[in-house]
């Protein structure tokens, strides 16, 4: 349903619907970084799951944000 990247150049994450992603890499297109524009990424396996990525860091919810404190 969802997939995560991650860019080589930044490090940041970003998550995606596959169905979006196969149909942009259907038409031709291709994927880059939200952050920094970057076209290295690299898809995340399937066995990652958001809420252990989401486990090693303290989260805090600022301004209808959230925010990663540390």
């Amino acid at each position: 349903m969802y997939t995560n990247y991650k860019c080589f150049r930044c490090n940041k994450e970003s998550i995606l619907i596959t169905e979006e992603v196969s149909a942009t890499l259907r038409d031709g297109k291709y994927l880059s970084c939200s952050h920094c524009g970057s076209k290295k990424i690299k898809e995340g396996k399937a066995t990652d799951s958001l809420k252990e990525c989401m486990d090693h860091g303290v989260w805090k919810k600022e301004h209808g944000k959230i925010k990663q404190v540390r």
